[in-house]
C-alpha cells in the first residue's frame, strides 16, 4: 500500500502498556507562528519587519544557539541565569542576524510574556480525543519534552495536564532529548520497564533515535509525509496510536 508517496510498512504487533508523547508539534502547536509573534513584537519596538523575513533568521539563529549546546544537555542549564538568560542570548541572535534596532531587554521581556500566553498554544484536532481515549483504557501516559518551566502550566491550560500520569520536562531535568536519561527518568516514575511503552514524537533525531536508544518503541508521527526513508514506525495521526496499542 502507498501513502503520499511512501510505501507502507506493515510491523510487528508490539505489546506496550504505556505512551510517552513528545509536546511541541506532536500534541500542540504555537499559532500565530514563531515567526509572527517575533515579527509582531519587534515591529512595535523598532523597524517593521515580517514573518517571511524572520522566519529563516529563526532557524538560523536556534541552529546556531543548539549549536553552543553540548550534546543532549538540557540547553536552558547551558546559560548562566537559567532559562530566560538562554532565551536573552536567543534573542539577540535574532536582532544581530535582522539588523534590527529594537530594545534587546523590552523585546525578551514582550517575547516571554508572549509565549506564555494560553492563547498562542492550540492543540491538533485529534489530541484531547486520543489521549482521553486512552486515558479510558488506564493507559499509562507521559509527556517527554524538550521545553522550558512553562510547559505543565501550557498542558493545564489546555485541559489536558490530568490525563498525564508524569511530565518529564528538560528543563527541569537538566538533560534533554535525544539522551536516553530523559526517556529513563518517565519510565521509573511510571514504573514501567522501556519495552512496555511505545515513544510518540515528530523528531527522527531527538524521539525516534532518543526513544529506540533507551529501549522505548518509537513511532514516527510525520503529519507531512516528509521523512522518505523506510524503516520508520510511521503515524500521521495521534489516533493511530489507539491501532497500535490495540
Amino acid at each position: 500500500m502507498i501513502l503520499g508517496g511512501v510505501a507502507a510498512i506493515r510491523y510487528p504487533t508490539v505489546m506496550a502498556s504505556a505512551v510517552t508523547f513528545d509536546a511541541g508539534n506532536t500534541l500542540l502547536y504555537c499559532d500565530p507562528s514563531p515567526a509572527e509573534i517575533y515579527a509582531r513584537e519587534l515591529s512595535r519596538l523598532g523597524r517593521s519587519v515580517n514573518a517571511e523575513e524572520v522566519g529563516p533568521v529563526f532557524r538560523y539563529a536556534w541552529a546556531e544557539m543548539q549549536q553552543r549546546t553540548d550534546f543532549a544537555r538540557d540547553r536552558y542549564s547551558s546559560v548562566a541565569g537559567g532559562e530566560k538568560a538562554w532565551w536573552g542570548e536567543f534573542v539577540r541572535e535574532v536582532l544581530e542576524r535582522l539588523d534590527h534596532n529594537a530594545p534587546w531587554e523590552p523585546l525578551l521581556d514582550d517575547l516571554y510574556a508572549a509565549f506564555a500566553d494560553a492563547a498562542v498554544w492550540k492543540m491538533f484536532p485529534e489530541t484531547s480525543t486520543t489521549l482521553e481515549e486512552l486515558a479510558s483504557r488506564d493507559v499509562p501516559l507521559a509527556v517527554i519534552s524538550n521545553w522550558d518551566r512553562r510547559l505543565p502550566e501550557i498542558l493545564g491550560s489546555l485541559g489536558i495536564l490530568d490525563l498525564f500520569d508524569v511530565v518529564v520536562v528538560s528543563a527541569i531535568e537538566g538533560v534533554e532529548k535525544p539522551s536516553p536519561e530523559i526517556f529513563r527518568r518517565a519510565l521509573k516514575r511510571l514504573d514501567l520497564e522501556p519495552d512496555q511503552a511505545f515513544h510518540v514524537g515528530d523528531s527522527p533525531l531527538e524521539d525516534y533515535n532518543g526513544a529506540e536508544a533507551a529501549g522505548l518503541t518509537p513511532v514516527l508521527l510525520d503529519r507531512h509525509r516528509i521523512f522518505k526513508l523506510d524503516g520508520y514506525r510511521r503515524i500521521t495521526t495521534l489516533d493511530e496510536v489507539l491501532g497500535l496499542i490495540d
